[in-house]
């Protein structure tokens, strides 16, 4: 987008917008399932910027193996906040709660592939094809598992991303 006066959004049809669908959630499982709130921001703008003839395409992806989603970094991440959290808080999660999540954290790893391109080609088709489609999902996992789950009713979604998730100490 561009100011009103003869930018880039006053082009017309040939303007197209890609984004990257849910920034910053694209790397754990239990935020991927919180992407109904990025799709409605998208969705929105999708929709606001359409009388203004910009295409905008939503790229979905799913889990890749990046330096940001390595185990070692997660981990890390997870035990500097574990560091900072109040001792009320680490009471109520209980220290089991932290091992059994960095646990999990370890097992990452086997999920998701380091083929960054299958997000560049999403990209690249949205600005460059004749007819971009208005959402794409880059990777196996975001096909065959976050899409479905996005059709899911939420308490089928809640109950399979629960199934063995840790549970705080003083859960009810």
């Amino acid at each position: 987008m561009s100011d009103r006066k003869g930018g880039r959004a006053a082009e017309g049809q040939d303007v197209r917008q890609a984004g990257d669908g849910d920034p910053g959630c694209h790397q754990h499982r239990e935020h991927r399932c919180g992407h109904p709130v990025g799709e409605g921001a998208h969705g929105g703008q999708r929709r606001e910027l359409s009388h203004f003839g910009v295409k905008v395409a939503i790229i979905e992806p799913g889990l890749f193996k990046t330096f940001v989603s390595s185990p070692a970094m997660l981990s890390r991440s997870y035990q500097e906040t574990w560091d900072k959290a109040s001792p009320e808080v680490k009471e109520a999660y209980g220290e089991r709660f932290l091992a059994r999540t960095l646990k999990a954290v370890g097992s990452w790893n086997k999920l998701g592939t380091h083929d960054l391109s299958l997000v560049t080609n999403c990209m690249e088709h949205a600005l460059t094809a004749c007819h971009p489609r208005t959402r794409y999902s880059a990777g196996w996992d975001a096909k065959l598992i976050y899409l479905p789950m996005s059709y899911m009713p939420t308490f089928l979604v809640d109950a399979m991303i629960n199934w063995n998730k840790p549970r705080p100490a003083k859960a009810m």
